[in-house]
């Protein structure tokens, strides 16, 4: 399987099937194939992008939208950190959680595998998971985009930039 690649720098567009929200285009690898946690993160960034990171309720309710199959979990960008606390694979702050009940619960599975990855359910709470769980649906976010103002004619002009 081969990543989407990224638009051009400049562009101001959304790859193929990805879905603009706020200053980012967001796409759900809707293969057959599930991938584990680690593999999603590689899938990611080999196509120059990042598991999802959330923000604000108003992120999980979008991201609720999308059209994937409603009996999947997603993967998502949020990880434990080497104090045993929780990061973002983008390095954005943890200023937002959205755990279900009774979760995190860093349950163990055979073999001693800890929870360390997270799971978006289809209510749009959050689990801790064994990160070898194979998930069909892992979510992400790609480029980041900016609105701009062309000032140099008497009219204005709407440019777009990629920021990767």
């Amino acid at each position: 399987l081969k990543p989407p690649t990224t638009p051009a720098p400049g562009d101001g567009m959304c790859q193929r099937f990805a879905i603009p929200y706020g200053k980012y285009c967001y796409y759900v690898y809707s293969g057959e194939v599930g991938f584990s946690w680690p593999d999603s993160e590689h899938y990611c960034q080999a196509g120059r992008m990042e598991l999802v990171s959330i923000h604000s309720r108003a992120e999980v309710e979008f991201l609720k939208s999308f059209n994937y199959s409603k009996n999947m979990n997603l993967w998502i960008g949020l990880t434990r950190d080497n104090n045993f606390g929780w990061a973002w694979t983008d390095e954005t702050s943890v200023s937002f959680l959205n755990w279900a009940p009774n979760e995190p619960n860093s349950a163990f599975h055979p073999g001693n595998m800890a929870e360390n990855c997270v799971e978006m359910y289809k209510d749009g709470r959050w689990n801790d998971n064994n990160c070898m769980e194979k998930k069909s649906f892992p979510l992400f976010k790609s480029c980041n985009y900016t609105e701009t103002t062309n000032l140099k004619s008497e009219t204005s002009k709407t440019q777009w930039h990629i920021w990767h």
